[in-house]
């Protein structure tokens, strides 16, 4: 069982609040937004990781932008504790055309800014796509539950979102194992660690679940600065 003092926290972060929008609620569906976003590669990443990196950051701004405008308008449902792998989800499925991209070598780092059209449908498909994985993973067998290879193909919305669902499922040794590889594959991407600190939390080890956050948060994670800043308030 999760301590009382950490559930505030483990909300927090697995249920981060959606980015703020305009107060223009009565646009047409699709709705059309423009979001940016930078990845700054590690050592061992490749420009094609960051890249991807990068364009899944503004997909999924461009996601939670759209997210919070349906939701508004009474169109979209509220996932609960799906919401995270259903975005992540949503984020492959919608149409998306790349306005600008900057790679700058001697930082390391990939600046993508895109226009996303955002479709109802798009949350539809991506809910039913999580429903068929979830039926997938149910019917894996000890050994493919403990052994969780990554596979070499760049598909970081399917690959985070395989993570929340393990997460969700509090299966959280599975998800740790998981994570493990998504780390060597991403060692720069602050939502692996971010997702790991959750985990921790999960199993109640409470001080590496600080350090992952701590981690994240220095990669970028804003969620995880909160939820580093929520556990370093706490009474212990």
């Amino acid at each position: 069982m999760i301590p009382w003092k950490t559930t505030s926290l483990l909300v927090l972060l697995i249920l981060a609040a959606a980015a703020p929008c305009d107060a223009d609620d009565g646009g047409a569906d699709p709705l059309r937004i423009v979001t940016d976003f930078t990845y700054k590669k590690g050592p061992d990443e490749t420009m094609e990781t960051a890249r991807a990196l990068a364009l899944f950051g503004a997909k999924i701004k461009a996601v939670k932008l759209a997210a919070t405008r349906l939701n508004r308008q009474g169109k979209l449902e509220h996932y609960e504790e799906r919401q995270d792998e259903i975005f992540c989800l949503a984020a492959n499925e919608m149409a998306t055309t790349i306005i600008e991209e900057t790679f700058q070598k001697g930082m390391g780092s990939c600046y993508v800014r895109i226009q996303a059209n955002v479709s109802i449908f798009d949350f539809i498909r991506a809910q039913n796509k999580n429903l068929e994985y979830d039926k997938q993973e149910s019917a894996f067998d000890y050994r493919q539950e403990m052994d969780q290879p990554v596979l070499p193909v760049v598909n970081p919305a399917q690959e985070l979102a395989r993570a929340y669902r393990y997460i969700r499922r509090e299966q959280w040794r599975i998800a740790i194992i998981y994570l493990d590889h998504l780390e060597k594959k991403y060692p720069c991407w602050c939502d692996v660690y971010r997702s790991k600190a959750i985990a921790f939390f999960g199993m109640d080890d409470i001080n590496r679940a600080a350090a992952f956050l701590d981690t994240a948060c220095r990669l970028g994670s804003k969620d995880a600065c909160r939820g580093l800043s929520s556990l370093t308030a706490e009474p212990h």
